[in-house]
């Protein structure tokens, strides 16, 4: 019976999301989420000064994601925690920020997206191949296109239908949804 309960009270809870949500539900779930921490080797690096040094510093060899794309795009960003979210192709970059200082030499531990605990500002830097897709911010750094942002976003905190307004109010109209994957 307590797993009945449970089972009314996710599906009341899911109904309830999706109702609040309206058009802008059908359009989340349509997305097809696209995880950062998994495009290539997640690297965690604590930072020794303020976030616009290391964003500085970083940007000739990075494209910014997820809410530090947000961030240098619009202004505003998604997550409450302040930190770096970036892809590099190397680990050059990192070894180059903390020659100067702004990050630490040795990997954090810690890799976890979006924590609900405190703990050190970080850079997490994801080591891939090739660069994502991206477009020029307002302050001419490189972040990730509009529909990779949506989709990164999605898979880093789920469906959220708040952040998703976010998301849309800053980068216009919704996504297309692929044609192969359309909601029921």
């Amino acid at each position: 019976m307590s797993e009945l309960l449970r089972a009314r009270a996710i599906q009341k809870r899911e109904r309830m999301l999706r109702e609040v949500a309206g058009p802008r539900w059908r359009r989340m779930v349509s997305i097809v989420p696209l995880h950062f921490r998994r495009q290539g080797e997640l690297v965690a690096r604590t930072l020794k000064s303020d976030l616009e040094a290391v964003i500085e510093a970083l940007s000739p060899d990075a494209v910014f994601a997820l809410d530090t794309a947000m961030r240098l795009a619009h202004g505003f960003g998604f997550l409450a925690s302040r930190e770096i979210q970036a892809y590099v192709t190397g680990p050059e970059p990192l070894d180059r920020l903390a020659e100067m200082g702004l990050i630490s030499a040795e990997p954090y531990q810690d890799l976890t997206l979006v924590r609900p605990w405190a703990g050190p500002p970080r850079l997490l830097a994801s080591i891939v191949e090739e660069l994502p897709p991206w477009r020029a911010a307002k302050g001419g750094q490189r972040v990730v296109t509009a529909e990779r942002l949506g989709r990164e976003l999605i898979g880093a905190v789920g469906a959220r239908a708040d952040l998703f307004a976010l998301y849309e109010k800053a980068e216009g109209p919704p996504l297309t949804p692929p044609a192969s994957h359309t909601p029921p």
